[in-house]
């Protein structure tokens, strides 16, 4: 796999434009290729379990990995850290990746919403669907 490029569709990039913030956007951009394509991936899976989901929660489909744009690891040791029980404090620092997201969310001024998604700490049906979702790809 190593260092994959991915480019992300025109109609692919509007879409994410049309439901992020300028905002979030930067930050989802900021993103690796292959992380906005599993974004993307996440979404689509996510409106098909829940095709009334609001923009809040589609947000979240988009940024839930959001905090690997800023992760000083490479692709292959970031798959190893989801994996593995590594106690490495770069590792550690990855693992605990869905809080880096929720602090750059709240610095972009990100909903209350798209924020407990990130962060699970949701339960309702639609937070556990997204997770399903993201678990899926």
């Amino acid at each position: 796999m190593g260092n994959e490029v991915v480019n992300v569709a025109p109609d692919d990039l509007a879409m994410v434009q049309e439901v992020l913030s300028d905002a979030e956007f930067g930050l989802w951009h900021a993103m690796s290729g292959v992380d906005q394509a599993h974004s993307i991936q996440v979404l689509r899976i996510f409106e098909e379990l829940e095709p009334n989901s609001s923009q809040a929660e589609k947000s979240a489909a988009l940024l839930h990995d959001v905090a690997k744009a800023i992760s000083p690891m490479s692709r292959m040791a970031r798959s190893a850290a989801t994996i593995g029980s590594f106690r490495r404090e770069r590792w550690r620092w990855y693992r605990q990746h869905e809080l880096m997201g929720v602090e750059a969310l709240q610095r972009v001024g990100s909903s209350q919403r798209t924020i407990e998604l990130i962060a699970r700490s949701a339960k309702d049906a639609v937070a556990l669907n997204l997770y399903r979702a993201d678990d899926s790809v």
